[in-house]
C-alpha cells in the first residue's frame, strides 16, 4: 500500500508539473486565517495542489479506495478523519470540528462518493455551523490545446504562443455567516 501510494503522489507531482497552472481569486483564501474547503469530488485529482493553508485535515471514506487516497494525501502532509456518509460519518465529522477547534482548516467534498454528483450533503453545513468558520468553494477546470488551431500542431511552422494545457483553481467565499442556535433567528433586533 506504501509503494502504490508513493507512486500515485508522484504521478499527480508529474501530471501537475505538465500543467500552467492559475489561481483565481486566491485572495477569497489568503485573507481568511482559518476556513472550511468544500469541493465536488470530481475536482479530488489535483486539489493536492490548490493554495490552502496548513495545517488541514480532510474527510476521507472508509472505503478501501479511501485508504488508499488517505495514503496518497500522507505524503502531501495532509491528515484524514475517516467516514462517509454511508459509514462512520458521524465520527468522522466530531473528528473534523475537533480538528477545526484545534486551529486546522478541513476539508469537504460535500456530494461525496456515491453522489449524487454536485448535490451538496449536510456535514459541511453542520461542520459550518459549529465551527463558526466560513466555507470557501473551490473548483478546479482544465482546458485542453486545440491541435486544430494555426500554429499548434508540431510540425507547424507558425508557433502559436498559447500553452499547451490551462488549469484554473478558483476560490470564491460566499458562506460567511453561521448560526449557532439551530438555523432559527433570534427576536432582538
Amino acid at each position: 500500500m506504501k509503494v502504490l501510494s508513493l507512486i500515485a503522489s508522484l504521478f499527480i507531482r508529474a501530471l501537475h508539473a505538465t500543467l500552467r497552472v492559475r489561481h483565481v481569486h486566491v485572495e477569497n483564501i489568503e485573507k481568511t486565517p482559518q476556513y472550511i474547503v468544500a469541493f465536488w469530488h470530481a475536482h479530488l485529482l489535483l486539489m493536492l495542489h490548490s493554495r490552502y493553508r496548513r495545517p488541514i485535515t480532510v474527510m476521507i471514506s472508509q472505503s478501501k479506495d479511501g485508504e488508499y487516497i488517505a495514503r496518497v494525501f500522507d505524503w502531501y502532509g495532509v491528515d484524514s478523519a475517516r467516514g462517509s456518509s454511508t459509514r462512520g460519518g458521524s465520527a468522522a465529522l466530531r473528528d473534523l470540528i475537533r480538528a477545526a477547534r484545534e486551529g486546522k482548516n478541513i476539508v469537504f467534498t460535500p456530494d461525496g462518493p456515491k453522489g449524487p454528483a454536485r448535490i451538496a450533503k449536510d456535514g459541511v453545513v453542520y461542520a459550518a455551523q459549529a465551527t463558526g468558520l466560513p466555507v470557501v468553494p473551490i473548483a478546479f477546470a482544465a482546458k485542453k490545446k486545440s491541435c486544430s488551431v494555426r500554429g499548434t500542431a508540431w510540425s507547424s511552422r507558425t508557433r502559436s504562443h498559447a500553452p499547451s494545457s490551462c488549469t484554473a483553481s478558483r476560490s470564491s467565499c460566499r458562506a460567511m455567516a453561521t448560526r449557532r442556535n439551530g438555523g432559527k433567528r433570534s427576536s432582538s433586533a
